[in-house]
């Protein structure tokens, strides 16, 4: 379905389930739906192309049990109106729209909870302790892929039904508290992508699902096979100092920079795959053997990522902590499962040149900062499911030869200085130009009637 949400729905005055999910649709949410609040118990719209902000009168939906927004190119904070949802809200999911400001603490009110989504936003600070109110009800808390700091809290570990956890993709420090092990509901435990001092031990594999295991041990450790806790591996990160992975360590300290990095977000790279489709990355063998990666300069620097041919199909997430990478000036991920958002923050790849995410399963909106990348040459990100207008910094790229965008959900209009790229798929693109594109006037030639209707084919419909 495309078009936008007809505001006549607000006249179904018995309607107690709305439910526009998985769609085309555009434009904002419209006000005559407020007329709803007293009936209402499940708004879904997720996965569409809706825009502006999430609305206030949201507020007044006093039977609302379920409110799912997420996969939306919405903006602003999380308005503070919703807090009077706190007696009968169970889920709310508004992961992966481009939300801002921080994870507010009257959710910590919400005493029937036990769905929590705001993953791939943009929220900031630190995680609240009020959320810790919550720990007899959440089943699910995915804070993942944001910016947020500080440490895991510890209280964490009293939510004794939680089965999922995310907190991916942040700036999060600190060890792993080990309160979190003894959770015995918990299934999936999501941490990579932050800088953490330590990781999940390998011998919980087999009940729970990380993508921040230890790595497994090379060697049996003399004391077996115990029972305790972290019998099963070290807890440290890798060092990639062991002489085999990067030659000369000591000599090589950027290579071995980037060595530590592949590893830490190799889990969430691989996501959910049998164990024959893994990675050929370990610290026992030498980077320059690892599927993918390219090694070359002085000082030597990992320049080329290319898991698009390499007989794999990887299933999680593009860590916002490749920006880490900076040596890049390839980074190509196509032809995956790869799902969640393009994370902000790869414009830290300077010497970048082909940026290329096409045919996986990315949703949200294009990161602005991509146009920030003067170097740029490709840019490929067709066949995805994107949503949100395309952002005018692509037109600063003026180095970009190759644009690819076809295949995904977008909304608005086409920015007109994208029409000088050389290679483009523009025009498979079900959009209108920002701009009407005027013909340039010859002063020696008069417009005529034809010249007119030669014109009128650049003016996409």
């Amino acid at each position: 379905m495309t078009g936008f949400i007809p505001p006549w729905l607000g006249d179904f005055t018995n309607l107690q389930t709305l439910a526009l999910n998985n769609n085309q649709l555009t434009g904002t949410i419209p006000a005559q739906l407020g007329t709803l609040s007293n009936t209402l118990t499940t708004l879904n719209l997720s996965q569409n192309g809706l825009t502006d902000t999430v609305p206030l009168w949201l507020g007044d939906f006093t039977k609302l049990q379920m409110l799912s927004l997420n996969n939306n190119p919405l903006t602003g904070t999380i308005p503070a109106q919703l807090g009077t949802l706190s007696n009968t809200l169970t889920t709310l999911n508004l992961g992966q729209n481009s939300l801002t400001g921080m994870i507010p603490s009257w959710l910590g009110e919400f005493t029937k909870l036990q769905m929590l989504s705001l993953n791939s936003n943009q929220l900031t600070g630190t995680i609240p302790a009020q959320l810790g109110t919550l720990s007899n009800t959440l089943t699910t808390l995915n804070l993942g892929q944001n910016s947020l700091t500080g440490t895991i809290p510890s209280w964490l570990g009293e939510f004794t039904n939680l089965q999922t956890l995310s907190l991916n993709n942040n700036q999060l420090t600190g060890n792993i508290p080990r309160q979190l092990y003894d959770l015995s509901n918990l299934r999936t435990l999501n941490l990579a992508g932050n800088t953490l001092t330590d990781c999940v031990p390998y011998n919980l594999r087999g009940p729970l699902t990380s993508d921040l295991f230890c790595p497994r041990p090379s060697r049996p450790s003399s004391g077996g096979n115990g029972g305790g806790g972290g019998g099963g591996g070290s807890t440290q990160r890798p060092t990639c100092t062991n002489g085999t992975v990067v030659a000369n360590p000591s000599a090589n300290a950027t290579l071995v920079a980037d060595c530590v990095q592949l590893l830490t977000i190799k889990p969430t790279l691989e996501g959910r795959i049998s164990a024959s489709m893994r990675l050929n990355w370990t610290e026992d063998s030498n980077m320059n053997t690892w599927e993918g990666v390219t090694i070359d300069g002085a000082p030597q620097r990992v320049v080329r990522l290319e898991l698009n041919s390499s007989g794999k199909t990887l299933a999680g997430s593009i860590p916002s902590t490749l920006s880490r990478l900076t040596g890049l000036q390839t980074l190509n991920l196509a032809n995956n499962e790869f799902s969640g958002r393009i994370p902000v923050g790869l414009r830290a790849l300077a010497s970048l040149q082909v940026l290329d995410f096409s045919n996986n399963r990315l949703s949200g909106s294009m990161p602005t900062d991509l146009g920030s990348i003067a170097t740029l040459q490709t840019l490929h990100l067709a066949n995805n499911s994107l949503t949100g207008s395309i952002p005018t910094t692509l037109g600063d790229l003026s180095a970009l030869r190759s644009l690819s965008l076809a295949g995904n959900r977008l909304s608005g209009c086409i920015p007109n200085a994208l029409t000088r790229v050389a290679q483009n798929d523009l025009s498979d693109i079900e959009l209108s130009f920002c701009d009407p594109v005027t013909p340039t006037p010859t002063p020696t030639v008069t417009p005529t009637p034809l010249a007119q209707d030669l014109f009128l084919p650049l003016v996409r419909k």
